[in-house]
């Protein structure tokens, strides 16, 4: 059995990452379980990077100084090669970026607070920052995380999000007998286009982890589970 899938697009378009999401045969936080996978899928296990996540719009620099350590944060960039950066998700929503012209790459776990903050953004910006991007550049992937179909949440929450993105003409949510669900995907990719992302750059799996919780890690299907779905992208 496969311990992850990868992305054809990346693998086809971009040759000087490798991207993998890990299935739920694996739990991404076992040291055991990440050993397996990138000797598997050829990444450096030795400097492995992730960070304490803590639904933040944190976003960590990853470079020779810190490689490896573990810092609150639910973003991490980096243009070093051989440095996998990995996080941890279980419905919430992966964000793979990829800068093809100046080689750099960064991660984010954007739960619905870190959506609600634009976390994808602050990503982002500390790439233009850092790395002079520019958004036009950028391909971003979109991972495995809850649908819309599934991802049913107060009518509080969807005001909130109404009143953060009040500029956008979209809806974001559906109503279906009384119960709202929240579209993260959907604001996810607003707020990737909003930055200049081209449409035909973003690439959404448009994977349910609700919907496919025989294939990954689902923290509502599975009852609250500590086990998590990694997405890990490294520059070779």
């Amino acid at each position: 059995m496969k311990n992850y899938i990868t992305v054809q697009q990346i693998n086809e378009n971009i040759d000087f990452v490798n991207l993998a999401i890990t299935l739920n045969n694996v739990d991404s936080k076992s040291i055991d379980d990440m050993k397996m996978v990138c000797k598997d899928a050829n990444f450096n296990i030795e400097n492995l990077t992730s960070n304490i996540q803590i639904h933040s719009d944190i976003v960590n620099k990853i470079d020779e100084d810190n490689i490896g350590e573990k810092k609150d944060g639910d973003a991490l960039i980096t243009n070093i090669p051989n440095i996998p950066i990995l996080i941890f998700t279980a419905d919430c929503v992966p964000i793979a970026i990829i800068d093809k012209k100046n080689k750099a790459i960064g991660l984010v776990h954007a739960g619905w607070k870190g959506t609600y903050n634009s976390i994808a953004k602050k990503t982002i910006d500390k790439m233009i920052d850092n790395y002079n991007t520019n958004p036009k550049d950028l391909v971003c992937v979109i991972g495995p995380s809850i649908g819309p179909c599934c991802y049913e949440v107060s009518k509080d929450l969807v005001e909130k999000f109404n009143m953060n993105f009040t500029n956008n003409n979209k809806k974001f949510y559906t109503i279906e007998e009384d119960e709202y669900k929240l579209d993260l995907w959907e604001i996810n990719e607003y707020i990737l286009k909003e930055c200049g992302v081209k449409d035909e750059n973003i690439i959404n799996l448009k994977l349910c982890t609700s919907c496919n919780s025989d294939k990954f890690h689902s923290y509502r299907k599975h009852n609250q589970t500590l086990k998590r779905i990694g997405t890990i992208l490294q520059i070779k």
